[in-house]
């Protein structure tokens, strides 16, 4: 049975590892949270595009090509 001391240094160094690999993960999340944000714009403003482009009679969408 390990001692009070052995106990205690098994659980802190457990939870210095988990907390810091929490903080890993932390920032990687942060950085993609960033990365999404700057696609939103982009995403945005060709989601537009698209829209006015398929009111061209010229276009050919996968529906339009699928209904033939």
């Amino acid at each position: 049975m390990p001692s009070p001391q052995e106990l205690y240094d098994e659980i802190k160094t457990r939870l210095d590892l988990n907390i810091a690999k929490l903080q890993m993960l932390q920032k990687e999340i942060q950085k993609k949270q960033a990365e999404a944000q700057k696609l939103m714009q982009p995403v945005i403003e060709d989601q537009g595009a698209i829209k006015q482009l398929e009111k061209l009679n010229e276009i050919k969408t996968a529906e339009t090509i699928e209904s033939k």
